[in-house]
């Protein structure tokens, strides 16, 4: 059970980090998000959509230094109250004050682990759908006031415009790695068409050019279907890594796995036919050039699959590595003043914390380094948290 002063501990805790929560989140929301998605044109009630959606990523980002910010608060006020002092002085040992911050900011890690996996799947395809809904809006928010637009597939310029009607646009639409189409004409609409999700031109008196092959004229209303989303139907061989969920990247892994084992094979065969009908030449030839990309791109795919699951876990546990230094530092600095703990403590963070931690993701994702290397960042927070409090506890200053 608990002690009195372990729950005392823990509400303090508590209720400093959720009010902290709130008005960060909120300022996040609001300032972030919100001002971002009108200066996009995206209208009320396209953000009071989007708000959900976005509430999961802000909610992941403010809970690590959210709970920096508690733990120095609990900590630093009563070491500055010389409340450990009066523990150390009736033979009261300060881990089980430690224990609260602890368990608290383990819990928090594994709620933060699910945020992430919540906003990098279901908050990112919402947002994306807020978005392609809003698009007829907001292109004409945009060419309003900067007559160009930009969205792929297609870049759209406008000398003015008059309501729905878009005055001498100039319009590049691109496929792919096909020839791009040009087309200059009088006027033009843009309509959002949400079963299909893709934009319909409808242009007036133009000219259409296809790069480098053919160009027309057309003196009446020609409509061009323009599709938005471009994202492929979800397969575990062509899902991006970081917008699947948790539970499909063991799944996809061993499907990437055998797609590897599979290109491998194939390109045995091409090459032993190649050397047995004495064509080495082809061993250079565009199509083999094609299999050996394919294959080193589905490679990648892997370690990034591989690393995916481990960067999740570590990023929800940057909360208790942070706390980990935050105790026994708020400890040390003896200060009420919570924001020159906090600022000290939060600056190793932002200087140490994440670009070991950028850095040994990039290095897992390229393959140069085991998917569990990204934890390393956490492993290094918590050595040292766990040596400045054995030091606090054995060798009090």
């Amino acid at each position: 059970m608990p002690t009195t002063i372990q729950l005392r501990i823990a509400c303090d805790i508590v209720v400093i980090f959720f009010t902290s929560l709130f008005v960060i989140t909120s300022l996040v929301m609001c300032v972030g998000v919100m001002r971002e998605a009108m200066n996009q044109g995206l209208g009320v009630a396209g953000v009071f959509r989007l708000l959900p959606y976005a509430l999961p990523n802000a909610l992941s980002l403010a809970v690590p230094g959210t709970a920096l910010f508690s733990v120095c608060c609990v900590y630093g006020r009563m070491s500055a109250d010389n409340e450990f002092t009066a523990m150390q002085s009736v033979g009261i040992s300060m881990l089980p004050a430690m224990w609260p911050a602890i368990v608290i900011t383990t819990l928090l890690s594994i709620a933060t682990v699910t945020l992430i996996n919540v906003a990098f799947t279901w908050g990112f395809h919402g947002v994306q759908n807020v978005v392609l809904s809003s698009v007829e809006k907001i292109a004409y928010g945009v060419l309003q006031r900067e007559h160009q637009y930009a969205h792929d597939p297609f870049s759209l310029r406008v000398r003015e415009v008059h309501g729905k009607d878009l005055i001498d646009p100039s319009i590049t639409i691109r496929r792919g790695s096909g020839p791009a189409i040009t087309i200059n004409a009088r006027t033009a609409t843009l309509r959002y068409d949400a079963p299909t999700e893709s934009i319909e031109m409808s242009v007036t008196d133009g000219h259409a050019e296809v790069e480098g092959q053919a160009s027309f004229y057309f003196p009446d209303t020609f409509t061009h279907v323009i599709p938005l989303n471009a994202t492929p139907k979800y397969d575990l061989l062509t899902a991006h890594p970081s917008h699947m969920p948790m539970s499909d990247l063991p799944l996809a892994s061993r499907a990437q796995s055998h797609d590897i084992v599979r290109r491998e094979n194939e390109m045995a065969v091409h090459t032993g036919f190649d050397l047995l009908a004495s064509r080495t030449e082809r061993s250079s030839s565009a199509e083999a050039l094609s299999r050996t990309r394919d294959l080193v791109a589905s490679r990648q795919r892997l370690h990034r699959l591989a690393t995916e699951m481990h960067r999740r876990w570590a990023s929800g546990f940057t909360c208790f590595a942070m706390s980990m230094i935050g105790i026994p530092f708020g400890i040390r600095m003896k200060a009420s003043d919570t924001m020159t703990t906090f600022g000290i403590v939060f600056l190793p963070t932002v200087l140490i914390y994440y670009p070991i931690f950028a850095a040994t993701l990039d290095m897992a994702k390229d393959g140069r380094l085991p998917p569990q290397g990204v934890w390393i960042a956490n492993l290094i927070f918590v050595f040292v948290g766990v040596l400045m409090m054995r030091r606090l506890v054995y060798k009090p200053a």
